[in-house]
């Protein structure tokens, strides 16, 4: 082989001191952020960027490794360090990818600055055309329609974005997390764990995927998996986890610690998060709040529920992926006594569901209404709906809402309790079970219902329990005992049982006699 044919097939000199430039200020830039020095770091990369070598590609490796950097840091220091590193001399499409960063940072935290924000990175990213800043610009539009709740218009957005092209490389981890807690929050958790993947990779746990996976299975009753994932996570040690990772992460543990009723150890993991006052940077540890509000031993002390409501007030972002927190918070604050947090974040569920019509939110709002008003049929719809989801755990604390609503019939207030009881058992939440079974034996203890002189008895259809009609219906319909045990996420002895209840109500001795009269019903 040639000298002149050797040397043909080596990249250019140019490209191989940029990469080695690149390698040694990407290692600079690690230790300072380790060290805490997070501006510094940031203003390093836009130093570089700023000075112009290395051409093109070289660019494009630094602008993906600053969005990294700040996502690693906290809200404040990466504005801070962005709006700093703007006042050198940028060329135009760095500048707009520069101000796309800071207004995505600000749509994310629900700043309310951020439509302005928006409009300058427009303004900047129509005259430089650069499509490093028009993906930034993206996911700035995508977090905004997040944080007021319009996740079909998140998606509509994110959809323009091809993750798996070469350009995008760097922020591919960012369009896909974005494009999971749109999943999420619209219920398709099938999809979203589909889109999750499970190679072992930095980028992967740079942006969230994981911990974000483990919010898909604590809002579909996954909760060994998600602490075991969790904790797995947590204690790896991996410098590359991101501050709001780690607290996604703490606020899984807590989450399951709870429903098993170890609340020692849960307040343990989350007594260390509740000191963050600061907002924009709080905003980070909203999850583990919204997990906190349940118990008051934690939430009353640190006025827990005023900084949440105030934070998702800003930003709904938090409420998306795990579908019960928007109803735990309203409970809670009629615990609390607390009518006007109630209010509002009963409104701000309303609102979601306004803006994303889909039957988790339609169940969303009408519990959360339900819980606010006391209404037995809102609490009644959500259940119906909920039952339609695949959000377990929602469920399960729609049925124990209904148990404990004061307008509810005892036997259906034991029927919700009990069904509430066997989902929780199903999921593996003993702690939230026994509260269930507390609350069944209660209603057990209480005398039946009995008529009034003036009011007719209850006979046929009439005399059902709603758990009851819920199972004439199934069968009925040519569904087995076994298929409608799983649907309605209770035990097979329970439809049995049931279903005896029914013949017994009924006066009939078959499955045939049960088609017949539930279609004169529906006639």
């Amino acid at each position: 082989m040639s000298e002149s044919s050797f040397h043909a097939g080596m990249p250019p000199a140019d490209d191989i001191d940029a990469e080695q430039r690149r390698h040694r200020l990407f290692a600079t830039a690690d230790q300072l952020r380790l060290a805490g020095r997070g501006m510094e770091a940031l203003h390093a990369l836009a130093a570089e960027i700023a000075n112009g070598r290395g051409g093109e590609r070289h660019r494009t490796h630094l602008l993906g490794r600053l969005a990294q950097s700040v996502a690693l840091e906290q809200p404040t220091i990466a504005l801070a360090g962005l709006r700093e590193a703007l006042n050198l001399r940028l060329d135009a499409p760095t500048r707009s990818t520069l101000l796309a960063l800071i207004a995505t940072i600000a749509a994310r935290t629900g700043h309310p600055d951020t439509d302005a924000l928006l409009r300058d990175a427009g303004t900047a990213h129509a005259a430089s055309g650069d499509q490093t800043s028009a993906r930034h610009l993206a996911l700035g539009r995508a977090a905004r329609s997040l944080a007021h709740g319009d996740l079909p218009g998140a998606q509509a957005v994110l959809a323009v974005l091809d993750p798996d092209s070469w350009a995008a490389r760097a922020d591919a981890p960012s369009i896909r997390a974005e494009r999971i807690l749109v999943q999420l929050g619209l219920g398709g958790h099938q999809d979203a764990r589909a889109a999750t993947p499970h190679v072992p990779d930095r980028a992967v746990s740079l942006t969230g995927l994981t911990a974000l996976d483990c919010l898909r299975m604590v809002a579909v009753g996954e909760l060994p998996e998600a602490a075991a994932l969790a904790v797995t996570t947590l204690s790896s040690g991996a410098a590359e986890l991101s501050r709001e990772v780690r607290a996604l992460l703490v606020a899984v543990i807590g989450e399951v610690r709870y429903r098993r009723g170890e609340h020692d150890d849960a307040r343990a993991i989350l007594r260390a998060c509740l000191a963050e006052e600061r907002w924009p940077d709080r905003t980070m540890w909203t999850f583990a709040f919204c997990v906190a509000v349940r118990d008051p031993t934690l939430s009353a002390p640190a006025g827990l529920l005023t900084r949440v409501v105030a934070d998702v007030h800003r930003s709904v972002r938090p409420l998306l992926p795990v579908p019960h927190f928007g109803p735990r918070l309203v409970r809670a604050a009629v615990a609390a006594g607390d009518t006007q947090a109630a209010r509002r974040v009963t409104e701000l569920v309303e609102l979601v569901s306004t803006r994303t019509p889909v039957p988790l939110w339609h169940a969303l709002a009408d519990q959360s209404r339900g819980l606010r008003d006391g209404d037995p049929d809102a609490l009644r719809s959500a259940v119906d709906q909920l039952r339609t989801t695949a959000a377990r755990p929602a469920l399960a604390d729609a049925l124990l809402d209904l148990a404990n609503c004061a307008r509810v019939r005892s036997a259906e207030a034991r029927d919700a309790a009990y069904e509430a009881a066997a989902l929780y058992a199903r999921i593996g939440a003993p702690g939230d079970q026994a509260i269930a079974d507390r609350r069944c034996a209660a209603l057990t203890a209480t005398p039946r219902h009995r008529p009034s002189m003036d009011e007719p008895p209850r006979i046929g259809i009439d005399a059902l329990t709603p758990a009851e009609e819920r199972v004439a219906e199934m069968l009925a319909a040519g569904a087995t005992k076994r298929e409608a045990a799983r649907s309605l996420f209770v035990s097979f002895h329970t439809v049995d049982s049931q279903l005896r209840s029914i013949y017994h109500k009924l006066g009939i001795n078959n499955r045939m006699q049960l088609v017949r009269a539930w279609e004169r019903t529906r006639r």
